[in-house]
């Protein structure tokens, strides 16, 4: 399986069971992201994790055709400016995670949204290809 394929269906399943999380258990979402935002510490720990995703997805799938696999190209790059943000300015998940989006509504507009994208991203890399 070619490596752009596999990262496609990684975000696909990824997608739908992250969201699908986000819309049963909004509140649980909200309470793990709040003591992250108010802390000085918080934007290194979501760099942590996403930088080293987020350049797997550019190194291997960097494909600008237009299309659903352009999405998962897109999301790559927003995890790596989203990341040396936070890296280099900690303090800046306080200004990218507005007060509205700490509500387990927004958790579950989140998670209604990732499934939707999970659905398609499922079908395009599993029965598409």
């Amino acid at each position: 399986m070619p490596l752009d394929l596999l990262i496609e269906r990684w975000f696909a399943i990824g997608f739908l069971v992250f969201g699908l999380s986000h819309l049963l258990y909004p509140a649980k979402w909200a309470a793990v992201f709040l003591p992250l935002r108010e802390s000085d510490t918080g934007g290194l720990l979501v760099a942590t994790f996403t930088l080293p995703l987020g350049l797997i997805v550019v190194l291997a799938h960097n494909i600008w055709v237009w299309g659903l696999p352009v999405i998962v190209t897109l999301i790559g790059w927003a995890m790596i400016v989203k990341s040396l943000l936070y890296l280099f300015i900690p303090r800046a998940l306080l200004l990218t995670m507005r007060d509205s989006q700490r509500s387990p509504r927004a958790f579950k507009i989140a998670g209604v949204a990732g499934i939707l994208l999970g659905a398609l991203l499922v079908y395009e890399s599993f029965y598409k290809k």
